[in-house]
């Protein structure tokens, strides 16, 4: 995933990039590293899919917690 795509997908999800760190509890200079242009460098392939999947599914980031913490209480 390109930064231009990390930031259409961060919109499509309803992330702002402050919102992108916490969720994807990453450091706010990261998470804007992976959105400029200039960084030469792609997205994290986890986060590419997370925000793939929450896009194709229709997910919101609170839907996403929901799972997480299910599967976490079920583990």
């Amino acid at each position: 995933m390109s930064p231009a795509e990390y930031r259409a997908a961060l919109a499509e999800v309803g992330l702002s990039l402050s919102s992108a760190n916490k969720f994807f509890q990453a450091d706010e200079r990261t998470t804007r590293r992976w959105a400029a242009d200039d960084n030469g460098k792609d997205v994290p392939r986890a986060v590419a899919i997370t925000l793939r999947l929450m896009a194709k599914y229709k997910l919101t980031p609170e839907d996403v917690t929901v799972l997480m913490n299910e599967a976490e209480d079920a583990g």
